[in-house]
């Protein structure tokens, strides 16, 4: 028989489970496979789902012109198991990294203030171009339901977005993506002596994409993750940053510290879920599938094909 901890987080699977049953979408395929229990159409609508995303590209390769639209796409492509060489991810793909050093990237030009804290052109290179400092991409809406606000910060959030992609699509050997990884570290090593003044928001967006970086860079992942786990709260979240955001930049990252972050985070991911399955009014499916993802690193054993009645008490399920 279970523990209290293992019984709750069954119970949790089994409402996400019922959650995402019979969803035509590509965060229910997804999760339906982290779950064990794909439905018996899942095939026909991941083939269906992959060649919407391919349609709506344009020649080049983009959606709308857009890098976070494109990075997005070209990410559920990914997630729906296309290869890195699909010739969708390959189109998109593309598209962003003939965004990378352009007019309108974080950190270019250079000031005596930005100079002094490594925020420019002579420290950062690689970063990936949202469009022209005259269309304002702030605030930022990720895919997890974090909003960025400033514009600097939304520049940032969305070439380390750009960054996660096109490392998860294996082009981790490019120069200009080299050196984008390479920034990244430099930046998180003089956060560090500064306590991070840049804002842990930011420290989670840098690890989400460097989290896919090649495997000779795993010690200074490690070392950055510690950072950013160290300042966990005895509650699981961090401060000011959304739970979701930082579960969703935590689970790539291996490790033993990693897992008791997840595990630490874990009864604030149980006080947000609903009866529903979902974690919050709108009952947004990325933020379930985020909770799917820390859910299972934890569980000990499959989930039932067909839920039965839940009996996680209401007080467990309310909302944060």
């Amino acid at each position: 028989m279970g523990s209290a901890p293992d019984v709750a987080i069954q119970q949790a699977l089994e409402g996400t489970a019922e959650f995402f049953s019979g969803r035509k979408t590509r965060a229910a395929v997804v999760a339906r496979r982290l779950l064990g229990i794909p439905d018996s159409d899942d095939d026909d609508l991941t083939d269906q789902l992959i060649r919407e995303r391919r349609r709506r590209t344009r020649l080049d390769g983009s959606l709308d012109g857009s890098l976070m639209k494109t990075a997005w796409s070209a990410w559920e492509l990914l997630q729906l198991g296309c290869p890195s060489d699909h010739p969708g991810v390959n189109r998109m793909v593309g598209y962003l990294l003939s965004c990378q050093d352009k007019a309108g990237r974080w950190g270019e030009g250079c000031s005596e203030r930005r100079h002094g804290i490594g925020h420019c052109r002579h420290y950062v290179s690689g970063f990936f171009s949202p469009g022209s400092r005259d269309e304002s991409i702030a605030p930022l809406t990720l895919a997890n339901g974090t909003v960025i606000a400033s514009e600097c910060d939304a520049r940032f959030a969305a070439s380390c977005f750009a960054l996660r992609v096109v490392l998860a699509a294996g082009q981790d050997r490019r120069s200009a993506v080299r050196q984008h990884v390479e920034s990244l570290f430099g930046l998180v090593r003089r956060w560090r002596t500064d306590e991070f003044s840049a804002g842990l928001m930011l420290g989670f967006c840098a690890l989400g994409a460097l989290g896919l970086a090649p495997f000779e860079d795993r010690s200074q992942v490690t070392a950055l993750a510690a950072e950013l786990l160290r300042r966990q709260d005895a509650d699981g979240y961090w401060p000011g940053v959304p739970l979701f955001h930082a579960l969703d930049c935590l689970w790539q990252i291996p490790g033993d510290d990693t897992i008791e972050a997840i595990a630490r985070a874990t009864p604030a991911l149980l006080s947000l879920q609903r009866a529903t399955g979902a974690f919050d009014e709108s009952a947004d499916e990325q933020q379930a599938l985020i909770g799917v993802r820390a859910l299972r690193i934890q569980a000990k054993g499959p989930i039932t094909t067909r839920p039965p009645q839940l009996t996680l008490s209401t007080k467990s399920r309310r909302a944060r």
